[in-house]
């Protein structure tokens, strides 16, 4: 027989216990109403085992229709939905420590892949040969793991040798006097779902919404604002003045180069950028050097305090990191423009941590650390919210 579980609006899951009571009917009907199908029998057994076989059908069924799903689709399976509309999730990349300072005999060759490390272990290698001179030498080192790896100054100490490990006579310390730029892990599938839904428009052009989209396929980007004034006058649009017939866009994240490439590519016809960073670019196609202009948000950097009987600092600074990143279902977090509400806070900490109870989440400028509020706190376009962990704090009622 064959059972079908599925209509037009989409699969139907049913209740275990309806699929035995529906089962039980079969057996029933075939072998007579007055047929005992309590478990201890050999029907009884049957019909269970042929409803787990069913319900397993039904579960594996809706665990494919959701593969298809954009919303709902994990890993590779997502990975392959972004790639219909030409978008990648941002892969892994590893920190690079620059200006690295390495001493010993001069003429001495330290060459590409050399290795050092931090106290704790972490094993960084050199990006290009580089030749000690006068008893000094500079290159770039880069982490041999992916993520966010830090190395703060002079952390980068101990000499592990030559690409293959083995000592490189000649070269006598290292030493890093600037802060490791941080790599980062590979982009989640909660990340990567909102990029999809923020590039819908990448393949368009001439469109606010298509330059919108190229910002975002930029890895870098976390953070897009969009805004146009088509009058033939400056315009006040959400508190920002904007030029008269132009593109105004907030962006956080990416190179100034690849944010003005992007503008220029989707740029309409006669329509002008306006904005605080101006960046000069080369148009391939003519030559033609342009201005374009867009605006990076000023950094508001915000202290929370939670209030709990039972919440635990290290969980509820993880939670409100996950928030402010926009790592949690259903919350956008900490994006230009957007405005802040402790109420979400609390809930995100709970969609997080269900068993934490949150009393009351407050929240602060950290530029006025004793003005503790629960207010919704306001940010125009050219601005964005920002936390780290030090400014995350637990007190118990």
């Amino acid at each position: 027989m064959v059972y079908i579980y599925q209509n037009s609006t989409g699969l139907i899951v049913p209740d275990t216990q309806n699929l035995l009571a529906q089962t039980q009917s079969e057996y029933k009907a075939a072998l007579g109403q007055d047929t005992v199908m309590t478990p201890d029998t050999p029907q009884g057994m049957l019909s269970t085992a042929d409803t787990l076989v069913r319900e397993a059908d039904t579960q594996n069924n809706a665990a494919m229709a959701n593969l298809l799903n954009p919303n709902t689709s994990p890993g590779v399976f997502l990975d392959a939905i972004m790639a219909l509309t030409g978008v990648q999730r941002n892969v892994a990349t590893r920190t690079v420590v620059p200006g690295v300072t390495l001493n010993g005999v001069s003429g001495t060759v330290v060459p590409e892949g050399s290795q050092a490390a931090t106290a704790t272990g972490t094993i960084f290698r050199t990006l290009a040969d580089v030749t000690i001179t006068g008893g000094v030498a500079t290159v770039d080192f880069r982490a041999v793991d992916f993520g966010p790896i830090g190395c703060n100054p002079g952390t980068l100490t101990q000499i592990i040798g030559g690409p293959n490990g083995g000592g490189i006579v000649g070269w006598e310390t290292v030493t890093n006097p600037n802060t490791g730029v941080l790599g980062r892990d590979v982009q989640s599938d909660e990340s990567a779902r909102a990029k999809r839904l923020n590039t819908m428009e990448f393949q368009g052009s001439a469109l606010l919404l298509a330059a919108k989209s190229a910002l975002w396929n930029i890895p870098e980007v976390v953070s897009v604002f969009p805004m146009e004034n088509v009058e033939s006058s400056s315009q006040t649009i959400n508190g920002i003045s904007v030029a008269a017939n132009s593109v105004w866009f907030g962006v956080k994240g990416g190179s100034n180069l690849e944010v003005a490439s992007a503008l220029l590519e989707n740029k309409s016809g006669g329509c002008k950028w306006d904005g605080t960073t101006p960046v000069s670019i080369v148009e391939p196609a003519s030559g033609q050097t342009y201005t374009v202009k867009f605006t990076r948000p000023t950094d508001v950097p915000i202290l929370f305090r939670v209030t709990s009987p039972n919440g635990n600092l290290a969980r509820v600074q993880d939670a409100i990191l996950k928030w402010a990143a926009g790592e949690i279902t259903g919350y956008a977090g900490f994006k230009i423009g957007n405005k802040l509400s402790t109420f979400e806070v609390a809930s995100a900490i709970n969609a997080l941590y269900p068993d934490i109870e949150v009393y009351k989440v407050e929240q602060t400028l950290a530029s006025a650390p004793s003005s503790w509020t629960t207010d919704i706190r306001s940010f125009t376009p050219a601005q964005m919210g920002s936390t780290v962990a030090a400014s995350i704090s637990v007190v118990t009622p």
